[in-house]
């Protein structure tokens, strides 16, 4: 088996190849590509694996270069934050005759490029799998396992916050961008009372995530994971995720004009700049550091009320996006989870078995219900 893995040299990728690497085979081949020689070197002696782990220079606006370096591979690991390569570089995978795994943001670009493709994929019997990691790719896993556990969902809100030092945070460029590519499609749309429609400032919940975070505003964040579920439980009354904020300073001052500023192309330079700034001197933290994704759902079992709460926490927030991914490339790998076409990771993989694997990751996992 030959693994790419397409931006290995960033903080993700290299968090996905080091937890990925343990569980591969001696005949297995992982790739780690980027455009940073000494980050990647970095990150092959990281990798702990019976694996042959090698290093390959390469760009990714470079098309030939990604060509000719994903030849023979079986699978390719996309966590570059560049969605407006996703049709070129989804296109070279395809011909490459391999399968896709990638942890960029649910956009509707990157969603729509992967689309056009999608009889093609699935007729070449490969498997591409988007919206990886953890938002997206966990909020609608923890609403599918909150319906294994209630005879029929009601509410199933997903919140996610998060405490952390950006002072020590290395964001790249692309990321950055990719970020305001997300601002400048935001929209508060959530499924409420049985439609999906766009909230208002005041209808937006107050959330109580306990220590360190305490207590957040958070708003609604679309994602194609949590807007495919109204149509899988018809019960639905309510669902959405929603995600809290930075500061109170970087919510309400810097964000409004960063989203103004990632609607034009030509400003985006000095916007990344003062992106930058932003979240190292108003949105940084001192320790303890915490990021919670957390369901909150309610239903009926057997004719009665009830309830059902999972979180998913843990202080390093490369891992709680790695750990996701890595179960769900496993079960690519092993072929227990494998299906042709295009698929989103929260609709592919079994809730209860990725749970606890990523409780085996180091991840605290918590889960209740009642009723």
């Amino acid at each position: 088996m030959r693994i790419v893995a397409l931006g290995a040299s960033g903080n993700a990728g290299r968090e996905i190849a080091v937890l990925l690497g343990p569980g591969l085979v001696a005949s297995d081949e992982l790739v780690l590509a980027g455009r940073d020689p000494a980050k990647l070197a970095r990150s092959a002696e990281a990798v702990a694996s019976p694996a042959s782990v090698t290093t390959g220079r390469v760009d990714v606006t470079d098309l030939d270069a990604v060509r000719e370096l994903v030849t023979g591979a079986d699978l390719v690991v996309v966590t570059v934050s560049r969605p407006d390569l996703v049709k070129d570089l989804a296109r070279i995978v395809l011909d490459a005759d391999a399968d896709w795994f990638d942890t960029m943001l649910s956009t509707p670009g990157k969603l729509a490029a992967l689309q056009a493709l999608a009889g093609e994929i699935a007729d070449a019997g490969r498997c591409f799998v988007t919206d990886g990691g953890f938002h997206p790719g966990l909020p609608a896993v923890l609403v599918r396992w909150a319906a294994g556990r209630l005879d029929e969902l009601i509410e199933a809100d997903v919140f996610a916050a998060m405490r952390m030092d950006w002072r020590a945070d290395t964001l790249a460029d692309s990321t950055v961008a990719e970020m305001f590519d997300e601002f400048a499609d935001f929209d508060l749309v959530a499924w409420v009372d049985g439609e999906s429609r766009r909230l208002r400032g005041r209808e937006c919940p107050s959330v109580d995530f306990g220590p360190p975070i305490g207590r957040k505003a958070c708003v609604p964040m679309r994602l194609a994971e949590m807007d495919a579920l109204p149509g899988l439980y018809p019960g639905l009354r309510r669902c959405g995720f929603y995600i809290g904020g930075f500061s109170p300073a970087m919510d309400y001052l810097v964000l409004p004009v960063l989203m103004g500023m990632a609607k034009v192309q030509a400003l985006r330079p000095p916007a990344i700049r003062l992106a930058r700034w932003s979240f190292r001197r108003l949105a940084t933290y001192p320790p303890p550091y915490r990021l919670v994704v957390r369901l909150d759902a309610t239903g009926t079992r057997d004719g009665r009320p009830a309830t059902a709460s999972v979180s998913v926490q843990g202080e390093d927030g490369y891992l709680l996006t790695a750990a996701p991914a890595v179960t769900c490339l496993r079960g690519m790998l092993d072929g227990s989870i494998r299906r042709p076409g295009v698929h989103l990771q929260a609709s592919l993989v079994d809730p209860d078995p990725f749970l606890r694997e990523l409780a085996a990751f180091g991840l605290d996992v918590r889960q209740d219900t009642s009723g």
